[in-house]
């Protein structure tokens, strides 16, 4: 089964709407393809399964194969409020000269997408992004042009406002995702889902400037949210292979996953555990099939000065 193929069968012209279309398609169908499938008809609804404009993607055809490592050293985490701790350990622990207001989050993502042990390695997408540290802008680049778009409705800085803690983080969160709902789609009905709730913290922690203390508050809500529990030796897009904090929720299991020695962010895996057809808008119908997966690595994270650079 070639997923990308799939995907990019039909997608049209690289209009904005059809560019958030094709990224809902290729990232997110595998483990919520209904909420996907809304996400990019209505453009509107940001949380949860905000989907990034796919005209970031650079797809890159052939190359070299990437090999799933072993790592047998690998950290044993007993709990997954353990492995919360020792993420938030670690990212208490950064030492990393804060990035000015004016300053920008540079990050590149690798993925892949196929099925378990023969993931499609002859198609695979770098996706590139700009995020302003205030959370207020993205940019990426498209035909070799510098595009911008408002990105995080919830300003980073209002995660960070004393006194930051587990709870008020994620009550933060959820009244941001609540408030978006309402000037929105309405499809929420007061009540956030574990899985956008799991959703939105990763792209969070993916995307976004977090201070130590927000990202160790983050780390540490992680194990109260219900469902999510800790999954050992998960394969991310680049071969590497971590702990994760993982959640099953409709047939696939959602994993955000950290290196087992730094407890740094790697990336994320999504794998269908069972079969599943999908309906689209059009009456056409789409077959998830047990197995497939959609993985993402995180290559290069830094902050920059402006958006378009690199180091």
């Amino acid at each position: 089964m070639n997923e990308l193929k799939e995907f990019r069968r039909n997608t049209p012209a690289m209009t904005d709407n059809a560019a958030t279309a094709a990224k809902a398609r290729l990232m997110t169908a595998i483990h919520e393809p209904e909420a996907a499938r809304k996400s990019a008809a209505t453009g509107a609804r940001r949380f949860g399964w905000r989907i990034a404009v796919a005209a970031a993607l650079a797809l890159v055809v052939g190359g070299t194969i990437v090999t799933i490592r072993d790592q047998r050293d690998m950290a044993p985490v007993a709990s997954v409020a353990e492995l919360g701790e020792r993420a938030a350990s670690a990212a208490e622990n950064d030492r990393t000269p804060a990035p000015g207001p004016a300053q920008w989050l540079y990050t590149k993502e690798l993925q892949l997408a196929g099925v378990e042990a023969d993931v499609d390695r002859d198609q695979r997408a770098t996706w590139e992004r700009w995020t302003s540290v205030d959370g207020k802008q993205s940019a990426w680049y498209q035909g070799g042009k510098l595009m911008f778009q408002g990105s995080a409705v919830l300003n980073p800085a209002e995660l960070a406002k004393a006194p930051v803690t587990p709870a008020g983080v994620i009550a933060r969160i959820k009244a941001a995702i609540l408030d978006e709902d309402r000037r929105g789609p309405q499809e929420l009905n007061g009540h956030v889902p574990p899985v956008m709730l799991f959703m939105e913290i990763n792209q969070l922690i993916s995307e976004q400037w977090l201070a130590p203390e927000v990202r160790a508050a983050l780390f540490r809500a992680l194990p109260a949210i219900k469902g999510i529990t800790v999954a050992q030796d998960v394969a991310v897009a680049d071969g590497r292979r971590g702990v994760a904090f993982s959640l099953t929720d409709d047939g696939a299991r959602n994993s955000l996953v950290l290196d087992p020695q730094t407890f740094w962010y790697l990336g994320t895996n999504s794998t269908r555990l069972q079969d599943r057809t999908y309906e689209r808008a059009d009456g056409s119908k789409e077959t998830f099939e047990a197995g497939t997966v959609s993985l993402t690595a995180q290559l290069e994270a830094t902050i920059v000065n402006q958006p378009g650079q690199r180091s």
